[in-house]
């Protein structure tokens, strides 16, 4: 199982942010682990499934035992494949996946996580968190505005959710919590 659901890299992509540019670099890394465990909150699970599959070095082809239960842009993890690897087509013929990327190593399992499609909201919850932060005292009210480069957007009280802390609309993205059945 992994903690991050997200690399600094993706983030940094999602944002808009050039990969020289290093100045929030250090933030954003300290905030993915705790955003990763707040998308894990807000969707109720902590993708800690893990699927038996036959991962090949250096190829891009991986079979999963079982039926077809994983979905075009599903992120897998497993300690064979690199960070942020989804899975971008599926054979039903042969029940073999294709990845975005090549297998670094032979693998026996992935654990599916996030879909692709939550790259973007994951990430604006980072930025969000980043320009949250205050030196202040603890006593003084969180900023409720975000910019992304020349466009600003304050919140108001209604759109930032009480229970997660987040705008509404970012956990909307997210899309609905999973079920857990008894």
């Amino acid at each position: 199982m992994q903690l991050n659901l997200i690399t600094l890299a993706t983030v940094k992509e999602q944002l808009g942010i050039l990969t020289a540019t290093t100045t929030y670099d250090a933030d954003i890394t300290l905030l993915i682990p705790i955003v990763s465990n707040d998308v894990r909150r807000i969707l109720n699970c902590n993708f800690d499934k893990y699927l038996g599959a036959t991962v090949t070095s250096g190829s891009t082809s991986v079979y999963i035992r079982g039926i077809n239960i994983l979905q075009m842009g599903q992120v897998v993890y497993s300690p064979a494949l690199p960070d942020d690897t989804y899975i971008s087509s599926y054979d039903p013929t042969t029940d073999v996946y294709t990845l975005s990327t090549s297998a670094t190593a032979a693998g026996l399992y992935v654990y599916p996580t996030i879909t692709t499609g939550m790259w973007p909201a994951i990430s604006k919850m980072i930025y969000y968190k980043l320009t949250k932060q205050t030196t202040g005292s603890a006593s003084e009210e969180l900023y409720k505005s975000v910019s992304y480069g020349n466009v600003s957007k304050t919140f108001s009280d209604s759109e930032v959710n009480k229970k997660y802390d987040y705008p509404s609309r970012f956990i909307n993205e997210l899309g609905t919590p999973f079920s857990v059945v008894g």
